[in-house]
């Protein structure tokens, strides 16, 4: 088979970038021919993946979108390919990866909304949001929230049929190896940890949505005992002079830590003695199981998409408000506890045993060969 794919901006180290490499590895490994068409490429080439740079103008993001958009169409207007896969939002996909909200039930809770809906920025992503969910488009989308998948099928009254749910698509080798005390023990000392030192981790590019700040306020306001021994490292890329002028302001830029973006992902799930992910939102939040599989307690915000697995898995606390100083932090000072610690550990390893939290790219890639036979048998 002979793919299209779209992506505007590829980021190595995000979420989306992981899922989208493991379904599409998955087909080009099938036999496929993969033609990858972006905007943004940042990282090593994909072995296999035809990728295809198509330079924009536009003074505007939509603006750029739309160029983008306008280069490709003839391309996949031709009729070369098999199957026109999207990983962002767009018309004339035949497949679309739903990793994004719902962009119109945040635009409507903007005062601005009655009038903003009728032009710019907010009427451009709005119709090339009905373009893939409304009613008249053909466009089959994977829907990994299912708290996603009802808004829009509330606010477009999508088709059952056109929307597939996915389970989460955790790498298999993100789970706890056997030498995880020794990993752990090694990025600790290089560190210069103590072992009763706490290391509160968080991962994930885009800091402000993460809630890094909260987590530096409430690092900030706990008691002076804890305070001294607890330290959060950041892993990933983005801007971090406002967070470090924020810890500096509370007297705690001595434990606040940005690591970049990095390979060594799995030793720091080993090292760590609790997952931080205080996000503003988060369709999803794949960095919350992958952090699950490999044993790791949580405090994680009701926000973010997969919380629900915390609850289910009862591997740590979920907060409704961390903007709430006060809150987060009388929660963490109850958290760090090493006896709690441990059991919440147990639960997420188990919970990693008996859940499909696995399966996403497989059943993607096995989507993508029956809609292409779908389409060539409604052409016979």
């Amino acid at each position: 088979m002979k793919l299209a794919v779209c992506l505007y901006k590829y980021f190595a180290y995000g979420g989306l970038a992981r899922d989208f490499r493991r379904i599409l590895e998955l087909r080009r490994d099938a036999g496929d021919e993969i033609d990858v068409y972006c905007i943004e490429w940042h990282g090593a080439d994909v072995p296999g993946f035809n990728r295809i740079d198509i330079e924009v103008s536009g003074l505007s993001n939509h603006a750029r979108v739309h160029d983008f958009y306008q280069q490709v169409k003839p391309q996949l207007d031709a009729g070369n390919y098999d199957l026109v896969i999207g990983f962002n939002k767009m018309p004339g996909l035949d497949l679309y990866y739903a990793a994004d909200p719902c962009y119109l039930a945040k635009a409507q809770q903007d005062w601005h909304y009655p009038v903003t809906r009728y032009f710019g920025r907010v009427k451009f992503y709005s119709d090339w949001e009905r373009a893939v969910f409304g009613p008249d488009s053909h466009t089959v989308s994977m829907m990994i929230s299912s708290v996603q998948r009802r808004l829009f099928e509330h606010h477009y009254g999508t088709p059952a049929e056109r929307l597939v749910d996915l389970p989460p698509g955790i790498d298999p080798q993100r789970t706890r190896p056997a030498d995880w005390q020794q990993q752990r023990q090694q990025l600790r000392q290089t560190l210069g940890l103590a072992d009763d030192d706490f290391l509160l981790l968080m991962i994930g590019s885009g800091f402000k949505r993460k809630g890094v700040d909260f987590a530096i306020s409430a690092l900030a306001a706990l008691p002076a005992p804890l305070r001294s021994k607890t330290h959060i490292y950041v892993v990933g890329e983005d801007k971090q002079q406002p967070f470090v002028q924020q810890a500096q302001q509370l007297n705690v830029a001595g434990q606040v830590h940005f690591m970049g973006g990095r390979d060594d992902v799995p030793q720091w799930l080993q090292a760590a003695d609790l997952f931080m992910h205080p996000a503003r939102s988060e369709n999803t939040g794949t960095v919350i199981l992958e952090a699950m599989v490999a044993g790791l307690p949580q405090l994680v915000s009701k926000a973010c998409g997969y919380a629900n697995h915390v609850e289910q898995s009862q591997a740590g606390e979920l907060i409704a408000d961390p903007e709430n100083t006060a809150a987060y932090a009388t929660l963490l000072t109850s958290m760090l506890q090493p006896e709690k610690l441990q059991t919440w550990s147990e639960h997420a390893l188990n919970y990693a045993r008996t859940e499909d939290l696995y399966s996403m790219p497989e059943k993607a890639a096995a989507l993508i060969e029956h809609l292409v036979e779908q389409q060539a048998s409604n052409k016979q």
